[in-house]
């Protein structure tokens, strides 16, 4: 079956800044001049950030002593058809997502092999609106439900919090569920997913192509499609 995507482009990722809220711990980004267009008749900058700022990418090497660092990923993984499933009503900013609320929510809409979903819990809307609590209490996946998406082929699932891991936990249940069977994890999708819930539309995120390394920021957009 043919897909034909729009021309409208829904981005979905945070703008990465200095005053950006960042995953407790992490480095803030900063930018510095390094050469300027008065000194050296052009200008660019210096970035100093960590590999999982703003919206970003998880790599395997992000919880795995195995596995495929950021460059290595199947770009594939991140571009394809997907499901915007609106969690922002049924939980509590701080709960987990189980794999009952996933099975609920799949009853009615159809999700395929290769699917990719992507979860708007409202913390992102929460955050922006200056509730910073939200740095450390934010929905989160639980492990039953990383099992879920596996054991449903979904290749990819994306969430507008800064982590699918709940805020404190040491072990990395989720992501070693998900990364261990190769399914992508995109973290820190902005509020714009809230219009957009209950939609089938198409995915591209794509990362940097940082050698070695565990992850990477990265931009989000979205697509109309048609079939």
């Amino acid at each position: 079956m043919t897909v034909k995507i729009s021309e409208k482009i829904y981005d979905i990722s945070h703008t990465i800044s200095k005053d950006m809220t960042v995953y407790p711990g992490d480095p803030e980004p900063d930018f510095m001049p390094y050469h300027t267009k008065e000194n050296d008749n052009f200008n660019v900058t210096k970035i100093i950030m960590g590999s999982h700022t703003g919206t970003h990418i998880d790599a395997q090497t992000h919880f795995l002593n195995y596995g495929n660092s950021i460059d290595k990923e199947p770009l594939n993984k991140f571009i394809g058809e997907c499901i915007i499933v609106d969690f922002s009503k049924k939980k509590k900013i701080g709960e987990g997502i189980t794999d009952s609320d996933l099975k609920s929510y799949f009853e009615s809409t159809k999700v395929k092999e290769n699917d990719i979903i992507l979860l708007y819990t409202g913390t992102s809307k929460d955050c922006y609106l200056g509730h910073m609590d939200t740095k450390h209490n934010f929905t989160f996946i639980e492990p039953p439900a990383a099992r879920w998406i596996v054991d449903n082929k979904i290749k990819c699932v994306g969430i507008d919090t800064m982590s699918i891991e709940k805020y404190g936990t040491k072990d990395g249940v989720c992501h070693d569920i998900l990364l261990s069977n190769g399914v992508g994890i995109i973290e820190n999708l902005n509020s714009n997913l809230e219009e957009l819930c209950g939609k089938r539309m198409f995915l591209v995120c794509l990362p940097l192509s940082f050698k070695g390394i565990d992850g990477s920021p990265s931009r989000a957009i979205l697509f109309d499609i048609d079939y």
